[in-house]
């Protein structure tokens, strides 16, 4: 009798392991490897070292469970919207501004300027904090965000950036706050935002500084699966002159790795002053 239920017993300690590693059926799931690499789809077995995934770009794909940093059960119907961060395409910034799009926890990517690094954390999923500086350390500003969603094609975002000239001269500072307004979804939007900066340099005597609104308009529309056209534009008074820059261009990759180049146009009380050097940027997701 013993030796007729052990493989009765043997089956069922194989069902009950398979049902405590087992995941809802027909349910999609987000896979994220300790490297960054992000996965969606269908997990379809749990064996304890490794999971057996029907992804949607790839097919069925096996991931050691020890490269796994986490797993997270996801809306079809929000990656069919590309409102996940495999197709978000660094969405939430254009060329220099931001907008009211978020950055999820423990996403953050690298800017690397013409001019400068830039490095933006997401400590939530509505705040992300962050600094950029020139490749000389001149000048030196952090950033603050919180953003959120209003409706599908509503966000809005507000914040500040303050910072100093550093080593050249710490006295010599500014700040600037400012809110956005963002309309559109992460492949077509456009953006809203305005702001006010002072800054001053306290080594003056009397103390220099001088103040101004701030305003921009940018937008984002996707032309292919890997290009998108992007557009940047502030414009601020400065003593005795008005100046709008705007700044057209392409942006060019993935949700890992994007290169975008623009061409700079700056006018100073509408005449066109040339600027010969492109605006290029290469974004990195870590």
């Amino acid at each position: 009798v013993f030796l007729l239920l052990i493989p009765v017993f043997s089956s069922f300690a194989q069902d009950t392991l398979q049902n405590n590693n087992e995941y809802a059926p027909e349910k999609t799931y987000l896979i994220i490897k300790n490297n960054g690499t992000e996965y969606i789809g269908e997990i379809l077995s749990d064996d304890g070292r490794e999971i057996l995934v029907n992804t949607l770009k790839l097919g069925k794909l096996y991931i050691p469970k020890h490269e796994i940093k986490s797993i997270s059960l996801v809306n079809k119907e929000e990656i069919l919207a590309a409102k996940l961060p495999e197709d978000d395409f660094f969405s939430s910034r254009y060329f220099i501004t931001t907008n009211g799009f978020n950055q999820k926890k423990g996403d953050h990517y690298l800017l690397m300027h013409i001019f400068g690094p830039e490095v933006q954390f997401a400590v939530t999923d509505n705040i992300t904090v962050g600094g950029l500086t020139s490749w000389i350390g001149m000048p030196i500003v952090l950033s603050l965000k919180y953003s959120a969603k209003v409706t599908d094609n509503l966000h809005v975002g507000a914040g500040v950036l303050g910072g100093s000239l550093s080593w050249s001269n710490i006295a010599a500072n500014g700040i600037l706050p400012y809110g956005s307004v963002t309309f559109g979804n992460l492949k077509h939007n456009i953006t809203f935002s305005g702001g006010w900066i002072y800054v001053q340099d306290a080594n003056q005597t009397p103390t220099d500084s001088h103040e101004s609104a701030l305003f921009s308009v940018a937008g984002m529309v996707r032309l292919g699966e890997k290009v998108s056209f992007v557009v940047d534009s502030f414009g601020f008074k400065e003593t005795n002159s008005d100046v709008v820059v705007v700044m057209p261009g392409i942006r060019i990759g993935s949700n890992k790795n994007a290169f975008q180049i623009g061409l700079t146009q700056v006018y100073v009380d509408d005449e066109f002053i040339p600027f010969p050097i492109p605006t290029l940027g290469w974004f990195k997701r870590f």
